[in-house]
Parts: structure tokens; sequence; C-alpha cells
């Protein structure tokens, strides 16, 4: 191991852990140091009295085929023995008067029943339906984009030709323009349809190729959820030769000369490295990590203007009863309705883990209440606010639980509270945004680069680089961080 570069990476979540992954199997020795005692970052779980909280995932773009699924193969997020679930529903949305929208995912389902709801509204429902199964042909790079070439594009423009016609014809409006777009006749169905995303913002090309995703059956849900691929990731890394540093805080990256040098940590123990690759979000890699030295206006504009998924309140519920669903995840439409001190911009998800055996003892049930809670809410909190705040939101969330699962409420055993500081404490994440940038009209296409001008033997990775966020781009971002690493060292990269 004498002979081998050291590679240095600051995070061990899912992004940290590819990193690694990809810098053992091109012969690199790295480290990865993670603020918590496990790995996982914001794809996690935790256990209160043998029930499994998930905080993650809901679903999981690449688990059938693309260059996403290849990367997840190839890091163990899956596996031979991964069971994937795709729900013939994805979700219904539930308004106030109690009318309701279920989101098939076989798109040919979901046509015909918009149809039912409106027939004569057949021409806006065909060419949605139309402009998501055109969406679903967009197929993500696997090199980085230092490496891609005009073929690349050129072979990609083929393959991709539906969704670039979507992405040119609607990538510059937002979801809410989009669908008025669609002129559809029914006042009915187009408020339905225009509460599938609270976020009116929210990019009209990412809503087109998420729905693309669940009708290509390549957005299933892993067995085991956040805290499986967690472990699975962590075991392919160690079996790799890889190596962990838990429970220790990156206090600043050392600079010499404008290269990176290593990292000091918060107890003033400094690692060398040859390289150093930071998983962390970026907003605390740049301004904190970095002092502010390699910021750029850019950068700057970025940080400034983009804005993050607000920040979220998980209530979860451990039940001694066998509480079956045939929605597993529900969108309860509240906007104006309060929750503790938060007074909801749009709505509460409930989650219901039946279908997955590992989040509770058989014959038992774990319930997920979560909805966005503004960080600015919670910043200046006292602790006995704190307190106060999470009771009256167990409180708030009792009477929710018992609204939808009558008789459920004198049969819960436990109830545990994560707010956008617990976030925080155990991530690190940026305001305690849990995905990072919103993808809008401005810069659903966007990607920040890799690699800090002016600064060499320094990457970043994770899905701070990529508004949307989320699993699969964070885990891409750490090969490609050993592919422009294997470049600078004259080194072809490999995959396995």
């Amino acid at each position: 191991m004498g002979n081998k570069k050291k590679i240095i990476v600051i995070g061990g979540g899912v992004s940290g852990m590819s990193v690694g992954i990809y810098a053992q199997i091109n012969g690199f020795d790295s480290q990865i140091i993670e603020r918590h005692s496990i790995a996982g970052g914001i794809c996690t779980a935790w256990f209160r009295k043998k029930y499994r909280f998930d905080y993650s995932i809901q679903w999981l773009v690449g688990t059938k085929e693309g260059a996403f699924h290849d990367t997840m193969c190839e890091t163990g997020i899956i596996d031979d023995s991964t069971e994937i679930i795709n729900a013939e529903i994805h979700n219904r949305n539930v308004a106030k008067d109690g009318t309701d929208l279920i989101i098939y995912t076989n798109l040919w389902k979901w046509e015909k029943y918009l149809l039912s709801i409106s027939r004569k509204d057949w021409k806006a429902i065909s060419r949605l339906c139309r402009d998501i199964r055109w969406a679903s042909h967009l197929r993500p790079f696997d090199i980085a984009p230092a490496f891609r070439t005009p073929l690349h594009y050129f072979i990609a423009f083929f393959k991709c030709f539906p969704s670039l016609c979507m992405a040119a014809l609607h990538k510059g409006q937002t979801y809410t323009e989009y669908i008025k777009s669609l002129k559809i006749k029914s006042p009915e169905l187009e408020k339905k349809i225009l509460n599938i995303y609270g976020e009116g913002n929210y990019s009209a090309y990412a809503f087109l190729l998420i729905m693309g995703w669940y009708f290509r059956k390549n957005a299933g849900y892993p067995i085991g959820g956040s805290l499986g691929v967690a472990e699975r990731m962590q075991k392919r890394y160690e079996s790799l030769g890889g190596k962990f540093l838990f429970k220790k805080n990156v206090e600043e990256i050392i600079i010499e000369n404008n290269v990176a040098k290593g990292v000091r940590l918060s107890d003033g123990t400094i690692i060398d490295a040859d390289y150093v690759v930071s998983a962390a979000d970026g907003h605390t890699t740049l301004y904190n990590l970095l002092k502010g030295k390699y910021r750029s206006s850019k950068l700057d504009k970025v940080y400034a203007s983009w804005k993050l998924f607000t920040s979220m309140v998980q209530v979860s519920f451990g039940i001694d009863k066998d509480l079956k669903t045939d929605f597993n995840i529900q969108v309860i439409l509240a906007e104006g309705e309060k929750i503790g001190s938060t007074t909801l911009a749009h709505n509460y998800r409930i989650l219901n883990y039946n279908f997955d055996p590992t989040m509770a003892p058989e014959g038992k049930s774990c319930i997920i209440i979560r909805y966005d809670s503004p960080f600015q809410l919670w910043e200046k909190m006292t602790d006995e606010e704190y307190k106060e705040e999470k009771k009256k939101i167990e409180e708030d969330a009792l009477k929710i639980l018992e609204k939808h699962y009558p008789g459920s409420t004198e049969f819960v055993e436990v109830c545990d509270v994560a707010t956008p500081k617990t976030t925080i404490r155990y991530t690190g994440a940026w305001k305690g945004s849990y995905e990072g940038f919103i993808p809008s009209p401005k810069n659903v296409v966007d990607q920040l680069d890799q690699k800090i001008p002016n600064l060499d033997h320094f990457y970043l990775a994770g899905q701070w680089l990529f508004p949307g966020g989320g699993i699969p781009p964070s885990v891409h971002s750490g090969k490609w961080a050993i592919q422009l690493i294997c470049r600078d060292e004259g080194k072809k990269f490999v995959s396995k």
C-alpha cells in the first residue's frame, strides 16, 4: 500500500462511498471521514423498539436499466439479493374536499383513469401522456462531462431524441405553466393535476422525467429501504479495503500553493492525502472547509439564488397493529393548516411501509408523516422552545394519524420526531435541506463543476452538484470524481 496514492473523502453518504468504492477499484488507498456513527448520510434510517424509521427512499431511479442502474450494481446498492418493488399505485393525492387523484405507474392505465374523470379532455390527456412517454427516453451519461466528445453527444442525440425534444420544448416552463398549456377543459381535472406538485415553480421537464421513470418501471423501491442501501455500499467499500473514520468532523481542507494536501479535523488531527474529495454539501465545503477562498461570482450567485428544497419534519410511528392500505404514499393537500408552529405551504405526506417487512415486526406497522418546515422557524429556537415544539408536533401528528387510520392511536408504541435540526446534527446539510436545490426552469439542465478553478487535487461530489439531487446522480458523481483523478494520474479508469 505504500506506493498507492491516498484519497481522503469527506462525508460517508452514498456519494462519498461511491468515491471510495471506485477509488479502491482503481488502485488508490482511500479513507472516508464521517461525522455520524454510521454510513449513509441522508440515506439512512434508525431503530426504535424494533421499528425501523426510514428517512430517505420512497422510490429509486435506476432500479431496472440504464447508466444509473449500472453504477448501482457496481457500488453494491443493488445486488443479487435485492428485491425491487414496483407498486401499481405510486401515490394518492387527497384534496381538502376529500376528492382524490390516483397516480398509477402504468401510464396506459393512468391515461384511462384520467379519461374516466373527463372524457372531453382526451386531447390534453393524450398530449400529457405522450410527453411523459417521450421524456422517459432520457439516458444519463456514464462518464464525466470532461471526457465527453462530440461523438458521445451525437449518439445521445439519437438515443434520447424524444426526451431532448421535451427538454427543448419545456425546460423553460414551470410545472404550473406546462399544465396550463395543456388547456384542460375540466376545472376539476386541471385542479387535480396541478396539485400533483405543490411547488408551482418546479420544472415541467423534471416532472415529465419523473413520471416517465415510473412508466418504465425504472423507479422501484428496494426492500430494506435507505439503510439497506447504505449497508450494502459500506460492505462493498470495506470488502475492497476501504477504511472509515466515524464520529469525526473535518474542520478545514489543507491547501498549499493551491493544491489540496489533506484535512484538519475538529480535534486538531491532520490527515495527509494526495487528493481530497468533498462529498459534503457544496455550501459547507466552499464557505466553511475552504474558508471561502475559492468562491466565485458564479458560485455565489448559485447559492444566493437557487432555491433549496425546504427542510423537513418527520414524525414516525411504530404501531402494534397491521394497518393495511391500498395506498403506500398519500399526499394530503392541506395548504394553510398548522402542524406545531409550521403553517403548511402545500401538503403533508403519509407513508405506510406495510409492504416492507424490514420496517416493523410481523403484525405491526410503521407509518411516517412528513411535511416541509422552513428552516427559519428552527434556527433560533432555544432548547426549551425546541422541546415544546416537538411535543406539540407529536400531539398534532397523532390527530392526523387518527383521522386517516381511525382507532390506530391506542396502538401506538413509539413516536419519534425528527426535525431540520436533527438533519443538521447528523448530516450537516446546509439549512437542513435533504435534497439540495429544487429543479427550476432556470437550472434543470445545469450541473455544477466537480473541479474548482485554481485548486488542484480537489474535487466535489454529491447531490448538491445537480438540481433535483437524490441518490442516483450522487452515486454517479462519485464515479466521475475518480474518473477525473485517474486522468490526473495518467491511469485508465475501470469500473469493476
